[in-house]
């Protein structure tokens, strides 16, 4: 039986890629304010990245439920945390901000795609015949060492370049400076899930909170 397009599972690990990296650019400048929030996105998004390697090198069914539980998770974080009176922040964010909407339809598109790769590579599993030969599994392995660097790559750049890259609030000094303490346009690093419970917040977040 053929296998499915090589390009399922690129556009599955390109859409866990981008939510990543929107993760990753939000979490650096929000440590200062949300330290727990901050790491959350530090890490999820790093491991967001990270799944371009199960998808691309096909590592099978159960590193594509890991990926897909992890993305609900996230998922289901956001969703909380737009409801009033909420455990996590204590209060609903606006769920109209364009970075967190970007974030949760990359988020849904991977979910759908490696649910797809789950449901194909089930039935495969009940038609196989052989094993893949030696020549091949050899071929995809030497694909490691770069899509390591790829995903190194990826994960410098959300950290570093992109948080440098947006745009800075008024009086601000930059992408990857402090929060503003008064009032005026709310910096777009601010946090997605939103302050913490019984901290009242100095500004309304871009990205959700």
């Amino acid at each position: 039986m053929a296998r499915p397009n090589p390009a399922l599972y690129i556009a599955a690990a390109a859409t866990s890629a981008i939510a990543g990296m929107l993760h990753l650019m939000l979490g650096p400048n929000n440590l200062d304010s949300n330290i727990n929030q901050g790491i959350l996105f530090i890490v999820g998004g790093s491991a967001q990245v990270f799944w371009i390697i199960p998808m691309v090198r096909r590592w099978g069914i159960p590193w594509y439920a890991i990926g897909i539980g992890g993305t609900i998770v996230f998922m289901a974080l956001w969703i909380i945390t737009r409801m009033p009176g909420n455990p996590i922040t204590g209060r609903g964010g606006p769920a109209d901000n364009p970075i967190a909407i970007t974030i949760e339809v990359f988020q849904a598109a991977f979910i759908g795609l490696a649910a797809a790769i789950i449901i194909y590579e089930h039935r495969k599993k009940q038609e196989v015949v052989g094993e893949p030969s030696s020549t091949a599994t050899k071929s995809r392995g030497m694909q490691l060492p770069i899509l390591g660097g790829i995903v190194i790559a990826l994960i410098l750049i959300g950290l570093f370049a992109l948080p440098a890259m947006m745009p800075s609030p008024m009086g601000g000094g930059g992408g990857g400076g402090p929060p503003r303490q008064g009032g005026g346009a709310p910096p777009p690093s601010a946090g997605q899930l939103g302050a913490p419970q019984g901290q009242v917040p100095q500004q309304e977040s871009v990205t959700g909170s």
